[in-house]
């Protein structure tokens, strides 16, 4: 992978060789070396010629020809003898650099910022890092940007980085910056499991997103989580004060082993000698540390009195202990028995297990994406914000911002074309709690995360009343109500809206059986009828059980047609009639009509009432087997239009023959 640094500036800018191996990560940079440049730094192309490249004004030595369109860099401008306007450029050729000068009236020169545009493309910053960092280098002329070409695909990237406990948010932030995955959320109850204490929770993809997009934040205030944190001679006692303003770490601390001691000295004493940004050191600690009020840092914490962590390095639940007190076993065992041995050792641990492994900016601590034996799990912080957080906190510290601050920016495969959005919707959660129609029961019973229910209602049920409640009380809920009910089947659909704006549609089908006909004439096609003395609406019931098909049939006179009993899989039953079998009724041989016959509790289809009907109610109410269709309205021994624990009485009642099943 490779990256190239880019300098154009309208001061006199001498910028040594720099070349900066990553092997750790395989990034490599371009570099340009030893180059000057002028007030009036500009890009042109040749556009009349071939051109003479004089080494003076009018008539000096000729060095060399340039034809059309050759682009050239212009550094300087003066009047020569003959009148005319006489560029001094640089150019280009076979790898080494031609300078000298060209009347200007053979160059067109590029608008600067068109000209600082197209050499950030060179450098491999994509189109829409662009204008962001010409707006930035217009304010700031000195400023340098160094595209690092990570090599990684941006879908890829915030998978892995959505893996639950690697992103963490407070439990306080907005709702939709949490993750829903089923490791970080309970649907169900509205709950997010916490990571690191109850107070931090899992990110959201799309909150992971927003906080990893580079262009989010190529703006004064936040790039300087992609500064580089090696240590410069501009850092100062007094930018490290800025940063420490307002916190328990503004002033003077009296040390154990006797000695008085300023924190901003500290810092900038500990981060020269390792090679690191003071800055970058004190804006970490007082991200770790907050109010400066825990155990870590007290010395008073029983069991460790007098250690100290000021980095928290260590400091995670495990084994049974504390964040804290696993904390301060890592800094017993570190010798950290004085307040500047901490801040020395945990600065040490960033600087060696962090800077030089290439991680060397905020961003890249906080997102491993550029240290290859650890990608995405070498990361020192948990707080999805941290990167913003501490840029944000370093560039207060900066009293003067014109200064030759090299930002390293990462970019990805695949990016989005533009920055990634994210709203503060609110709470994701659109499930219902309960989901229930008045006077029956629902098949099968209520889960939040089944979205699909059933019932069946008596011929005599001509409304009924549905009523629901949603998980998280921020949600909307429509469609409850009074339903008036058709014969045949009904869809109610009940619709949960979550505060983020996100629907999630419950559907209930209610079955209304039709009237029943026992007795009457019942026209089945033209000119021929059959009466029964068995009532039919739905299904055809009002069958005993262990009754046989020549039964059945005996009680039906079919005129103009024929009437059959079929078994379930459409063979001719002569033996007991069962649930699922069917009255064929047919005219010269073609089926015209049939009816399905329901015989109340035998679920299985063989005509009796016995204990394998009691063990297939039971799977229907537990929810683990599942009827359908005439089977279902067999277990309903109640007919109440439900299936529940009052027709697992019936049918055992009628199993013990303490009262029968009436059909």
């Amino acid at each position: 992978m490779l990256c190239q640094l880019h300098i154009n500036s309208r001061k006199w800018i001498r910028v040594a060789a720099i070349c900066i191996a990553l092997a750790a990560v395989g990034i490599s940079l371009y570099c340009f070396s030893d180059i000057s440049y002028a007030d009036t730094v500009s890009t042109g192309t040749i556009i009349d010629g071939p051109v003479q490249v004089r080494k003076a004004p009018v008539n000096g030595e000729k060095i060399t020809t340039l034809d059309v369109g050759t682009t050239v860099t212009v550094v300087d401008e003066v009047t020569g003898s003959d009148g005319y306007v006489w560029y001094q450029i640089e150019v280009v050729i076979n790898n080494a650099t031609i300078t000298g000068y060209t009347r200007s009236d053979f160059i067109s020169i590029t608008p600067a910022d068109e000209a600082y545009i197209a050499s950030l493309k060179t450098a491999g910053f994509p189109d829409s890092y662009c204008d962001l960092l010409a707006a930035l280098h217009q304010k700031y002329p000195d400023w340098q940007f160094e595209a690092v070409q990570t090599g990684l695909d941006w879908n890829t990237v915030i998978e892995n980085e959505s893996t639950a406990g690697k992103n963490l948010v407070q439990s306080s932030s907005n709702d939709a910056r949490k993750s829903t995955d089923s490791a970080a959320y309970d649907w169900a109850t509205n709950t997010w499991y916490g990571y690191d204490g109850a107070g931090w929770v899992c990110a959201s993809p799309e909150y992971i997103a927003y906080c990893m997009d580079p262009r989010n934040f190529l703006n004064e205030t936040y790039i300087f989580q992609f500064e580089t944190l090696e240590y410069a001679s501009y850092q100062n006692a007094d930018g490290v004060k800025n940063i420490l303003a307002n916190t328990f770490m503004s002033g003077n601390y009296n040390d154990r082993d006797g000695v008085t001691r300023s924190y901003a000295d500290t810092f900038v004493e500990v981060g020269s000698s390792l090679g690191v940004s003071p800055y970058h050191l004190a804006s970490r600690c007082r991200q770790e540390q907050g109010s400066g009020t825990s155990d870590l840092i007290s010395g008073m914490c029983p069991g460790f009195e007098g250690y100290y962590n000021y980095f928290n390095v260590g400091a995670y639940t495990a084994n049974g202990a504390t964040a804290a007190v696993n904390g301060l076993i890592y800094a017993k065992n570190q010798g950290w028995d004085t307040i500047y041995k901490s801040i020395a050792g945990g600065s040490k641990v960033v600087a060696e297990n962090y800077i030089k492994k290439g991680q060397n900016t905020i961003y890249f601590e906080k997102f491993n994406v550029v240290y290859q034996n650890s990608l995405y799990s070498h990361q020192y912080m948990t707080n999805v914000q941290a990167a913003m957080s501490e840029g944000s906190s370093m560039g207060k510290a900066y009293a003067d911002k014109n200064q030759a601050f090299v930002f390293r920016i990462p970019v990805y495969e695949n990016m989005p074309d533009t920055a990634v959005t994210f709203k503060d919707a609110g709470n994701p959660n659109n499930w219902l709690t309960s989901l229930t129609v008045e006077g029956y029961d629902l098949t099968p019973a209520f889960s939040g995360a089944n979205t699909t229910y059933s019932l069946v209602v008596g011929s005599d049920v001509s409304s009924i009343r549905v009523a629901a409640k949603a998980v998280a009380s921020t949600s909307g809920i429509a469609g409850t109500g009074d339903y008036s009910l058709n014969y045949g089947n009904n869809t109610i659909t009940v619709t949960c809206t979550s505060q983020s704006g996100a629907a999630r549609v419950y559907t209930i089908t209610v079955a209304r059986q039709e009237p029943p006909v026992s007795g009457n004439t019942i026209p089945v096609a033209e000119g021929a009828t059959i009466t029964t003395d068995y009532p039919i609406g739905t299904y055809l019931t009002g069958v005993l059980p262990e009754t046989g098909a020549d039964t059945l049939l005996a009680g039906i006179t079919a005129v103009n047609c024929q009437a059959k009993l079929l078994a379930a899989d459409g063979t001719e039953n002569t033996g007991r009639v069962g649930t699922g079998n069917r009255l064929a009724i047919y005219v010269n041989d073609t089926l015209v009509k049939e009816y399905e016959v329901v015989i109340y509790g035998d679920i299985n289809g063989d005509g009796k009432i016995s204990n394998v009907d009691f063990v297939l109610l039971q799977k229907q109410i537990l929810g683990i087997t599942l009827q359908s269709g005439s089977y279902l309205e067999a277990a309903n021994t109640s007919r109440d239009g439900g299936v529940s624990n009052k027709d697992f009485v019936i049918l055992q009642k009628h199993i013990l023959n303490i009262s029968q099943i009436v059909q």
